[in-house]
């Protein structure tokens, strides 16, 4: 299917997304910082990269805003943060979907095939 990254500070969780995307048939790539990610997008742009919000050291709009002129794949940030303001923001910042957690694997898998069939999202280009 591809190659993705998950920026996800939570080991549980960034195992269940490496877990589940490669189910997916995506080859996987996980950092557990803001930092990490960002040194990870250096050699390879992936088509699928995961974001979460609340990272210790960058804060994941500023992840995602800094990526999208650097990936001409899909991002989709995750967080436990549901409120609607929350959602915008991550779009505002190039995301192409903002989804909630938690989540169930099959959920997510399903998701995450509507998105990729979406056109990539042009904000921040």
């Amino acid at each position: 299917m591809g190659t993705a990254l998950v920026i996800e500070d939570d080991d549980d969780i960034r195992r269940l997304l490496e877990v589940v995307l490669g189910q997916a048939g995506y080859t996987v790539t996980a950092a557990a910082t803001g930092g990490e990610g960002l040194d990870a997008l250096a050699p390879d742009s992936p088509d699928l990269l995961l974001v979460d919000v609340g990272l210790p050291d960058i804060e994941g709009f500023e992840v995602v805003r800094r990526a999208r002129p650097r990936i001409d794949g899909h991002i989709v940030m995750l967080s436990a943060r549901s409120q609607e303001a929350d959602a915008r923001q991550g779009l505002e910042a190039g995301a192409d979907a903002y989804l909630t957690k938690p989540f169930r694997p099959r959920q997510l898998r399903e998701r995450l095939g509507e998105i990729v069939a979406l056109p990539v999202s042009s904000a921040g280009r």
